[in-house]
């Protein structure tokens, strides 16, 4: 490839190829390049003949002083008709899409903009404008694209046409502009929102009181007091002197109205104007009138039970172990009475013989004869039949341990639903293994809920339940236990934390003066805690915390127990 440009090429005399491809007539065309010689011919006439025809004026010439144009001659004219064909033909050729693919044009009778003038009487020639012209052509084609491909028009009215049409204006409310400073005169509010236009808020102005305003309320509260106590001295002087009745006191300055003519309760039942002189005429006019409340008509209100009346729900008989039993063989004994009348009476069908060892001659007589070994083994097959039938029994009604618990649970959140109780115990010393292991397994088997706190001073055994089980828990702390009993050394073994046992003398003292109160015992609305455990605590604080605040207050009562027997 050679790296010569095309002004080199022109400046060397030869020809450019590109420039001769344009030049280049088209076929069934005409050619360009003549056209072009001519209008550059023509226009170096024009200017020729503007420049000899005018003269150099003094001043600037106005439009009344130039010279009237030339008269064209008619070959020139001739010769601008033929171009000016030339150019719509070609302009006619280019907008149809049919005969090219290179874009439409704008149609003939599309409005052209004005083409520039150079004098009052020669203007440019179309092809001579350049870049100008090129622009105007592209915007006329995209006009006519989007001319084209608009969607018709109904040819008919419509009613959503005619809304169109008659579509109110849109007034503007131009706002004014707001000032830089805010202390200047406000400026003139523009329209309402009940006029159509848009709502502003104002903006609130400082009022400042006037001087001495506050210092004159001030001066007339104290005036008013100073008179009150003036007043209430003055009363009370006169009442040590015995002159009180000269004065009006509130109480005495009321009067007591005199009673009423006729009651409110009574004037419904009396005509108008009416008092309890005239009880004659009242008679005859609650038996006469129509207007009166008493007729003959007789209502009879809705009982409403009164509260007491209620009646409560009916608690089951309590018996003992003893009464139940009793209870239960009077029951089973009426029932295998009934069955058995029912079999004499034929309704049934009679049991089958219930042969044991014992009867087995009684029942079997002729068979036990012939065959003692086979009677004898048969009997003793029936028998163990019948008490494996026995135990399968029981053990199929026999709960499992799951549905025990869950029983017990169920018995436990019946209970809770008519309110829980609480109780705090205090320990001198919870150092025995044996003492721990029940207090904790008691509250667990209970279903217990709270907590176990150790100090250095003393222990602290907290619980909520239902009202049972704390009534268990108590039995328990304060009569099952001795807590003055001494922990039995163990060799061998672990004890329950995992490590070796030790005995209270290596723990740290004799448990001779131990003992365990009850310092407090009442309802709890609801569980603070989900389950009983066992924490230490070195400190009040720690105490309290693991107490939380619902329960911290017993940590302090417990701190400033006094044991029963140790009273000053």
């Amino acid at each position: 490839m050679s790296s010569r440009r095309p002004a080199d090429d022109a400046a060397a005399g030869q020809p450019d190829p590109k420039r001769a491809k344009v030049d280049a007539p088209k076929p069934g065309g005409f050619d360009i390049s003549s056209i072009r010689a001519q209008i550059a011919a023509k226009k170096a006439e024009a200017e020729a003949k503007l420049a000899a025809a005018a003269p150099a004026p003094s001043r600037p010439a106005g439009p009344s002083s130039l010279p009237p144009p030339p008269k064209a001659d008619p070959s020139i004219k001739e010769r601008a008709a033929a171009a000016k064909a030339r150019i719509e033909a070609l302009n006619t050729r280019k907008s149809n899409p049919y005969l090219s693919g290179s874009g439409s044009m704008p149609k003939p009778n599309e409005e052209r903009a004005p083409l520039p003038v150079l004098s009052s009487s020669i203007a440019l020639h179309p092809l001579l404008m350049g870049d100008l012209a090129g622009q105007k052509e592209e915007k006329n084609e995209k006009k006519a694209m989007r001319d084209r491909y608009k969607p018709m028009a109904p040819k008919f009215s419509t009613v959503k046409a005619n809304v169109a049409t008659q579509a109110k204006p849109v007034e503007v409310v131009i706002a004014p502009q707001p000032s830089l400073n805010p202390y200047a005169a406000k400026a003139p509010a523009g329209p309402s929102a009940e006029e159509g236009g848009v709502a502003r808020r104002t903006k609130r102005q400082l009022h400042f009181a006037a001087p001495g305003r506050f210092v004159k309320q001030g001066d007339a509260l104290r005036n008013e007091q100073k008179m009150e106590a003036l007043r209430l001295r003055i009363m009370e002087k006169s009442r040590k002197a015995g002159l009180d009745s000269e004065f009006d006191t509130m109480g005495r300055s009321l009067k007591r109205l005199p009673p009423p003519d006729v009651e409110w309760w009574d004037k419904a039942l009396l005509p108008d104007e009416q008092t309890y002189d005239d009880l004659d005429t009242a008679m005859d006019f609650l038996e006469k009138s129509d207007d009166s409340l008493i007729t003959h008509l007789i209502q009879h209100p809705i009982p409403i039970p009164a509260p007491g009346d209620k009646k409560a729900e009916e608690r089951g008989l309590m018996l003992t172990k003893k009464e139940q039993k009793k209870m239960r063989r009077q029951r089973r004994m009426a029932e295998l009475e009934d069955k058995r009348d029912r079999q004499k009476m034929g309704l049934l069908p009679p049991d089958p013989p219930k042969v044991r060892l014992a009867n087995l001659m009684k029942v079997l007589t002729s068979d036990a004869v012939q065959d003692p070994t086979k009677v004898e083994a048969k009997v003793r097959k029936e028998v163990a039949n019948r008490a494996t039938k026995h135990e399968k029994d029981n053990q199929e009604r026999k709960l499992t341990t799951e549905e025990r618990k869950e029983k017990e649970y169920q018995l436990m959140v019946a209970r809770e639903r008519k309110g829980l109780h609480g109780a705090v115990f205090k320990i001198r010393y919870l150092t025995n293994g044996r003492h721990r292991f029940k207090v904790r397994e008691t509250a667990r088997t209970d279903l217990l809920s709270g907590i176990c706190l150790f100090s250095p001073n003393f222990a602290l055994v907290l619980v909520e339940g239902v009202d049972k089980s704390i009534k268990h828990y108590k039995q328990l702390m304060l009569n099952r236990i001795d807590w003055t009993e001494q922990a039995r050394p163990m060799a061998k073994g672990e004890g329950e934390d995992g490590e070796e046992e030790k005995s209270d003398e290596e723990e740290g003292g004799d448990l001779a003066d131990n003992k365990c109160e009850m310092i407090w015992e009442g309802e709890v609305p609801e569980r603070t805690f989900k389950q009983f455990r066992a924490r230490h605590a070195e400190t009040d604080g720690s105490a309290k915390e693991w107490l939380t605040p619902k329960w911290e207050g017993m940590w302090d009562l417990a701190k400033r127990w006094v044991w029963k027997g140790e009273e000053l």
